[in-house]
């Protein structure tokens, strides 16, 4: 069990950054909608890039709501894996919240990688062939969350045959 304590402390710390990352974005977006002029975070994003600046809002915003959603899914397996501190294996919201996250962490996953893909060609003209860093990172966030759902359907046949075998003695 100390793998689900570290796997817990981990989720914990991850969500807590992406917390604060999402509030940070927030922030900077804000201060750049009412017009003041910041110097010290460094947008990597140049205005210059997009068609227009309304492009660069919708695109920060669509982000910073993905990221929300993996925060979601996060969340959910943070649940998941208090319960799994418990032994407790045959629990219902054990499995919902498997599945549930993983489902979150596909759609995350595959939403931001449209999202990136979409600004590389239409906003910066830029496509890239082959697999980047970012396009492994997307696939393996993927594979997790398939890998959750297919956990929590084990789980809720292992769940379900339990039960079977509970009725039988």
């Amino acid at each position: 069990m100390s793998s689900a304590k570290t796997l817990y402390t981990i989720l914990n710390v991850i969500i807590f950054l992406i917390l604060a990352s999402i509030g940070l974005g927030i922030f900077v977006l804000a201060m750049i909608l009412f017009g003041l002029k910041q110097d010290f975070i460094g947008i990597g994003e140049d205005v210059l890039i997009y068609k227009t600046e309304a492009m660069l809002y919708r695109y920060t915003f669509l982000k910073l709501v993905v990221y929300a959603v993996f925060v979601v899914a996060l969340w959910k397996l943070r649940k998941a894996t208090k319960l799994l501190l418990k032994n407790d294996f045959y629990n219902t919201k054990l499995i919902k919240d498997m599945f549930n996250s993983g489902k979150l962490m596909i759609l995350s996953s595959v939403a931001l990688w449209v999202i990136d893909e979409m600004s590389n060609m239409f906003f910066k003209r830029q496509v890239f062939v082959g697999l980047s860093e970012k396009t492994l990172v997307y696939l393996l966030i993927i594979a997790m969350g398939l890998f959750l759902m297919l956990m929590s359907t084990v789980l809720r046949d292992t769940k379900a045959i339990r039960e079977e075998n509970d009725l039988t003695i």
